[in-house]
C-alpha cells in the first residue's frame, strides 16, 4: 500500500484503518463488505462500522445490486473537489476564526500578503469584518497601482450593498481621480477629506474593527493585515485627530 497516501489521509482526519479501507476500496474499485475484509484483514465488523463513517463523511458510498450490497469509494478527482471546497469554505470563514482568536488570544498577530493579488486579500478582509465604518490614509496614484480597476469597481459596488460607510483622508495634491466611483461621496457612502500638504504617504492604510490593513506600493508588492486591538484602536485615533484637523 502506498505509504504517502496513507499518511496523506491520516492527516485529514482519518484514523489507519479507514485511510486503509478507503485505499483497499479505491484500488478494487466496487467491492463487498466481504471483499474489503479479505483486502485489509479486518473483521466483517469493523468493516461495516468503518464505511459507515467513511460513508457519512463522503468518502464512500452505497450501491445495491438486487440484494448485494457494494461500496463505492469517492473517485479521485472528486476527492480533490471536496478538499477544494473546503478549502474555500475555510478561506471564507478565516475571518470569523481570526475574529475569535484576536479576542481571546493576548498576543496580536500579521498575515502577510505577496504576489499581483496581495491587495485583494485586505478588501475581502473589510467585507468579511463584519464593521459597518472602515476609515483609511491614502495616496490613490499608490493604491491604484496594486490592485486591478475592475476588481476595486465591484468591491465598491459589494460594499455599498452591504452598507458599509467608509472615511477616507486622502494626499491633498491627488484627492481627484476623475472618476465618480472613487470620488463621489454621497451615493457610495464615503466622506472624504485632504490631508494637510505637508504630508505624503507610500502605502495605503485600513482600519476597520479589531485590524489594520497596510497595502505597500507596487515596488514593495506586499499586503498585510495587523489582528491588534489596540493597535487599531490606536490608529482609529490618530485617524480622528487627523480627521478634525483636516479640510
Amino acid at each position: 500500500m502506498n505509504n504517502n497516501l496513507l499518511s496523506w489521509l491520516i492527516s485529514t482526519g482519518l484514523d489507519d484503518q479507514r485511510a486503509e479501507l478507503y485505499l483497499a476500496a479505491l484500488s478494487l474499485g466496487e467491492a463487498s463488505a466481504k471483499d474489503l475484509a479479505e483486502a485489509t484483514k479486518l473483521g466483517r465488523t469493523a468493516v461495516y462500522d468503518n464505511l459507515r463513517v467513511l460513508e457519512e463523511r463522503g468518502y464512500v458510498r452505497t450501491l445495491y445490486q438486487g440484494k448485494r450490497k457494494v461500496f463505492i469509494p469517492l473517485h479521485p478527482k472528486e476527492l480533490y473537489k471536496k478538499f477544494d471546497q473546503q478549502k474555500e469554505q475555510l478561506k471564507d470563514l478565516l475571518p470569523d476564526f481570526l475574529s475569535i482568536y484576536a479576542e481571546k488570544g493576548k498576543a496580536p498577530f500579521v498575515q502577510l500578503f505577496t504576489g499581483p493579488n496581495a491587495a485583494r486579500e485586505i478588501y475581502e478582509d473589510i467585507l468579511k469584518s463584519g464593521a459597518v465604518e472602515y476609515v483609511y490614509f491614502t495616496d490613490p496614484q499608490f493604491a491604484f497601482q496594486m490592485v486591478d480597476r475592475k476588481f476595486i469597481e465591484k468591491w465598491i459596488a459589494r460594499r455599498v450593498q452591504k452598507k458599509i460607510q467608509s472615511r477616507s483622508l486622502r494626499v491633498q495634491s491627488k484627492i481627484k481621480t476623475g472618476v465618480s466611483i472613487f470620488d463621489e461621496e454621497e451615493k457610495y457612502l464615503r466622506k472624504i477629506r485632504s490631508l494637510p500638504t505637508y504630508v505624503d504617504l507610500k502605502s495605503t492604510i485600513y482600519i476597520y474593527g479589531n485590524n489594520v490593513g497596510v497595502i505597500s506600493t507596487q515596488k514593495e508588492g506586499v499586503a498585510f493585515i495587523i489582528y491588534s486591538k489596540d493597535m487599531a484602536y490606536s490608529l482609529l485615533q490618530l485617524f480622528e485627530f487627523m480627521w478634525q484637523i483636516s479640510k
